[in-house]
């Protein structure tokens, strides 16, 4: 792994790291915002860049079940 792909991975990291810290805190049953989402899509957009096939299978269902989680709490219509 080069410097560069390195530092690149720090920064993923600790860009999902803040986006972790984020979502933990307040009520764990309040929905995404869109706010939330768009880091949510970037960190995903800069991990698909990075990340081989086999590997980006795996974010993706660890992705869908938070987001199922979330979707879950929101209040359905009448």
């Amino acid at each position: 792994m080069t410097y560069e792909e390195r530092q690149l991975h720090r920064e993923l990291g600790e860009a999902l790291e803040e986006l972790r810290q984020d979502l933990s805190t307040g009520d764990p049953s309040e929905p995404l915002t869109r706010a939330e989402a768009l880091r949510m899509v970037e960190l995903i957009e800069a991990a698909l860049e990075r990340v081989s096939p086999e590997r980006w299978d795996h974010y993706l269902t660890v992705i869908a079940d938070e987001v199922t989680r979330r979707v879950g709490s929101l209040p359905t219509a009448l």
